[in-house]
């Protein structure tokens, strides 16, 4: 399965998940904090976007580790 998964994403697709990735995990544990503090729906919104960002970075940081492998 993960030779599936190199051969359909580019190197640019991996790093550009890593980034986006990072940004929303960023964005949601520091911009959203305060929100977050204020109701229910805020606080399970922090949840989806710290659990997506992490998804996200955890797919460009395996990709772009396995690509740089395989060419060793």
């Amino acid at each position: 399965m993960q030779q599936q998964i190199n051969a359909t994403a580019t190197p640019a697709v991996a790093a550009g998940a890593l980034v986006v990735g990072l940004v929303v995990v960023i964005v949601g544990q520091f911009f959203l904090d305060s929100l977050a503090d204020t109701s229910e729906a805020w606080h399970w919104i922090q949840h989806g976007m710290l659990f997506a960002g992490g998804l996200a970075v955890g797919f460009g940081v395996t990709t772009l580790y396995a690509r740089g492998q395989a060419k060793a």
